[in-house]
């Protein structure tokens, strides 16, 4: 696997990820990070008093969040997560899936579900296969469809999955509030999407 450019992550701050952070519902106390970079999620999670871990399988990211005092373990995602059962109250995952084939994203998402607890959510976050800048970063590897990783989270036991997040792409001429209008009525259909992302539960 070629090295990954963390050049971009370095522009970016902790607070740039709150966002996501507010998309968990119930206020999770226990969270993991899958690919956690050079730690900004969790950075963020520490200045919110939540316990959190990440994985990242490039010893760049874990040296440089260990060293802020951050809990971070190398670990490639094809492989079962160090962390026994039913031990995390939320999962997250920012624009990791894309990068893995097949086999490691039905691992990544079965390991998930694995290591959460009942009534545990995972927020999981990708580019569509169908948006056209994404398939233009030589990183991405695996793209998925919106229809694509809900089946995948279906298969691994995940419940009331949310694919709302989602956003729709532009489309030149129509007017954007047009075709997001057309995109949110027919339930986000895979070419018009720009992400594959989605927001899901472990059954209690």
């Amino acid at each position: 696997m070629e090295k990954f450019n963390y050049d971009f992550h370095h522009t970016r701050k902790p607070e740039d990820y709150l966002v996501y952070l507010k998309r968990f519902r119930g206020n999770p106390q226990k969270i993991l990070e899958m690919e956690s970079g050079i730690g900004l999620f969790l950075q963020l999670c520490v200045q919110e008093g939540i316990d959190a871990i990440g994985l990242e399988y490039e010893s760049e990211g874990v040296d440089f969040s260990t060293e802020r005092g951050l809990t971070a373990i190398q670990h490639d995602l094809g492989n079962p997560m160090p962390f026994d059962s039913n031990i995390f109250d939320a999962v997250f995952s920012n624009q990791v899936i894309e990068h893995l084939l097949p086999d490691a994203q039905i691992n990544m998402i079965n390991e998930a579900f694995r290591v959460l607890k009942s009534g545990g959510q995972a927020l999981i976050i990708s580019p569509c296969r169908h948006f056209e800048p994404a398939r233009l970063d030589k990183y991405h590897i695996g793209l998925l469809t919106p229809s694509e990783i809900k089946q995948m989270a279906l298969k691994a036991g995940f419940i009331d999955i949310n694919m709302g997040y989602n956003r729709c792409q532009p489309v030149p001429p129509i007017p954007y509030d047009l075709i997001s209008a057309l995109f949110k009525a027919f339930n986000t259909p895979d070419l018009l999407s720009q992400d594959a992302c989605l927001h899901c539960y472990k059954p209690l």
